[in-house]
């Protein structure tokens, strides 16, 4: 819990950052006093620790910062900090968020430092600063900073620090690779070309061939034969493309040829993963579609202008994937059954037959236990399996030993030696771990069969002090593990029921709204069959509901949350539960979105003489909810859809507005972009400047293509001659 001291510093750092931002001649004196105060930071003060970090990742990372001098001198200032938050702090658990931005900081500064150790050489600081480097490579790809569970299924774990990692990796390989003289363009290109052959301690040889190894590394887990996550495989093509334009030489022709060559319908579902074929589906599609991207790039961006055959052959690529794209859509995503032809089926069962993964034998193979007791050291399935949960003492004796004997009998020498040398480590690393592994544990003094073990609240939640847990989501994992001298002594004593707290209402609220709605909708569909006559009597019908179907839940449910409740926390979960609803399959409750997001305008002005809502209202944020989520997954087929949700929200501004931008720039996608501004510019004349604004950035961007200046220059002259 943050005491009045600590909330007392978290205010302090926040106008401390304040200051810093806005007058950045006190960024120097800011830094030096924020890594101080995070360096003298007790191990579980994770909220005063996240602070500090975001003051850091916000100046470099974000370069809020803008000056590249200023950034520059104060980089190598980090090192003692990333030290101590990733190295010395390993042997507790780390906390995800404050990994994740460590890494994002390191990534913003590499290249800042290694100027800095270029011009001003410390060997001290490279040697620190090289160890923290090594240290993060050494878990690419692991799951770290969670704690493992199996090669395949923690590929798609820990994403947002893998993503992270991956882009550090980028700069890393970037920085130790020599430019290219023929490129002029990327701003403060560092490298080591500016490596003098009389520095004391910077190899230009050692550096480039660290790179070139990551490289290659980067290289065979795209080539792996097991399908990889959409998040991984995105941020690893994003990154070589960046490299691609930057350091071209290195991996040109390689990375050109697995665009071409890449298909995922060739690859191999994770083994714990094969039957959730929808998901599989839908990571298939996902890779395909950036693969077609990175072609439309290649193709539009001149980089295969020199060589017509490859040129042309990257063309029937792309074709192919726009083919197989419209081909997908027309089966419906739902349709979960396998797409594979008979050749693609041999093909994958010779791969599996050829790799032979008999290594990877159970689901949980980490070394580490996620808790002290017998349950987490034997466990070998997935944490969420319902046989975890499964009393083994029920099942009488003579039964339970038949169980055993034929379990043996059936089993391989290979795969019961593995099972045992993971159980054998995980009660190995608990009893030699004593400070932190017994640290509140009562060993009874009799024979009792079982250990006894005082709980925390935290307990519940599987936090564990020396543990990795498998989640980030929390700030802080404070956890109290004080037990004075009677607690030891005694038997285990139940908990003091505690009050029902407010966090914990609107969490029930929530279950309760999820259940209404996947309860009621198949009782109406009955009730439409067997009692229409009774329904349509019903009060409800007579006020706001003509015909009853399923729909009509959730409208009751949009009107309880805008004007049945009194309380603006439980109105809000609702709405959440609401908003999850639509977002669930949103082309196709597209009609229950608009009446929503209507009736959400008309609550909000109705008291007011105005038409514009507030701008952190309940409509402007779940209009900017609605559009996020729907426009990453629109296509051309989606026009008449997405053009009707923009013509029926009842108010617009340049925020929503601005949100079509990322269609019109997408070259597969700019045409409905483009449609979507056109109808807005004809028929809904307030929205008009904003909508020619949009135009005029997108003309003025430095980032946009010569086509997309010239599709905004278009409009702007016929609409905005002036």
């Amino acid at each position: 819990m943050t005491t009045n001291l600590d909330s007392k510093q978290l205010e302090q750092l926040k106008e401390a950052e304040k200051l810093a931002f806005e007058h950045q001649n006190f960024f120097e004196q800011i830094l030096d006093t924020t890594i101080s105060i995070c360096l003298g930071t007790p191990c579980n003060e994770f909220r005063l620790q996240y602070q500090c970090l975001s003051f850091i990742h916000k100046a470099f990372y974000e370069k809020k910062i803008d000056s590249f001098e200023l950034r520059s001198q104060q980089s190598v200032k980090v090192i003692q900090l990333l030290d101590y938050l990733i190295i010395r702090n390993e042997e507790r658990s780390p906390n995800y968020l404050i990994i994740q931005k460590c890494i994002d900081i390191l990534n913003a500064t590499y290249d800042l430092i290694f100027l800095q150790m270029v011009q001003n050489p410390n060997e001290d600081d490279w040697e620190r600063l090289s160890n923290v480097k090594d240290y993060l490579l050494s878990q690419w790809p692991s799951s770290y900073p969670l704690q493992p569970y199996n090669p395949e299924t923690d590929l798609s774990r820990s994403i947002a620090c893998k993503t992270s990692l991956i882009k550090l990796i980028g700069r890393i390989i970037q920085v130790q690779l020599p430019a290219s003289p023929s490129i002029t363009d990327i701003e403060h290109d560092i490298s080591v070309s500016m490596i003098k052959t009389s520095h004391p301690f910077l190899l230009n040889s050692n550096l480039s061939s660290q790179a070139q190894n990551l490289l290659d590394n980067l290289f065979t887990v795209l080539n792996d034969d097991v399908l990889l996550p959409t998040g991984l495989f995105t941020t690893i093509m994003s990154t070589m493309m960046t490299l691609f334009k930057a350091r071209p030489k290195f991996l040109s022709n390689k990375f050109i040829m697995f665009i071409l060559a890449y298909e995922s319908q060739l690859k191999i579902e994770p083994r714990f993963e094969r039957e959730e074929k929808l998901k599989m589906k839908l990571t298939k599609r996902f890779n395909d579609r950036v693969d077609k991207c990175l072609i439309s790039i290649l193709l539009n961006k001149g980089f295969l202008a020199k060589d017509p055959g490859l040129r042309t052959r990257f063309e029937n690529k792309f074709n192919y994937l726009v083919d197989k794209a419209r081909d997908q859509r027309q089966k419906g995503i739902l349709n979960v059954d396998d797409d594979d032809d008979l050749e693609v089926k041999e093909i994958k069962r010779q791969k599996v037959e050829a790799i032979q993964r008999n290594n990877m034998l159970f689901y949980n193979e980490s070394r580490i236990a996620r808790s002290h007791d017998y349950k987490s050291i034997y466990n070998l399935i997935k944490p969420n399996d319902q046989l975890t949960e499964f009393d083994m003492s029920t099942i009488p004796t003579d039964v339970l030993v038949s169980m055993v004997i034929t379990a043996l009998q059936k089993i391989s020498v290979a795969k019961l030696v593995k099972g045992l040398t993971i159980v054998s480590d995980r009660y190995k690393d608990i009893t030699t771990n004593t400070d932190s592994a017994f640290q509140g544990i009562y060993v009874p003094s009799t024979n009792e069969g079982s250990l006894k073990r005082k709980r925390t609240d935290d307990d519940e939640f599987g936090i564990r002090t020396r543990m990795k847990t498998d989640t980030g989501n929390d700030i802080s994992n404070e956890i109290d593990d004080a037990y004075n001298d009677d607690e030891l002594k005694g038997d285990f004593l139940v908990p003091v029921p505690k009050e029902f707290s407010f966090k914990s209402k609107k969490e029930q609220l929530a279950l309760i709204v999820r259940n209404f709605i996947k309860q009621s909708a198949p009782k109406i569909k009955q009730n439409n069959s067997t009692s229409d006559q009774s329904i349509q009597h019903n009060a409800l019908d007579k006020l706001a509901i003509s015909i009853w179907n399923e729909e009509s839940w959730v409208k009751v449910l949009s009107r309880l949350a805008t004007r049945g409740l009194a309380n603006d926390e439980l109105s809000d979960c609702m709405r959440k539960s609401v908003f999850n609803y639509f977002k669930d399959d949103m082309r196709n409750r597209i009609d229950g979105v608009i009446e929503w997001l209507n009736e959400e305008y008309y609550s909000e002005i109705r008291d007011t003489t105005g038409v514009q809502p507030q701008k952190d209202g309940h409509y402007m944020t779940y209009c900017a909810f609605t559009l996020d989520n729907l426009i990453p997954f629109l296509d051309s087929s989606d026009r008449k859809v997405f053009i009707r949700l923009m013509s029926e929200l009842p108010y617009l501004d340049k925020s929503l507005i601005s949100k079509l931008r990322s269609l019109c720039k997408d070259p597969v996608r700019s045409k409905l972009g483009f449609q979507s501004l056109l109808y807005l510019i004809m028929f809904r004349p307030p929205v008009l400047p904003d909508c020619l604004g949009l135009l005029t950035d997108m003309l003025n961007d430095a980032s946009s293509d010569d086509a997309l200046k010239k599709e905004c220059s278009t409009y702007l002259k016929k609409y905005s001659p002036q």
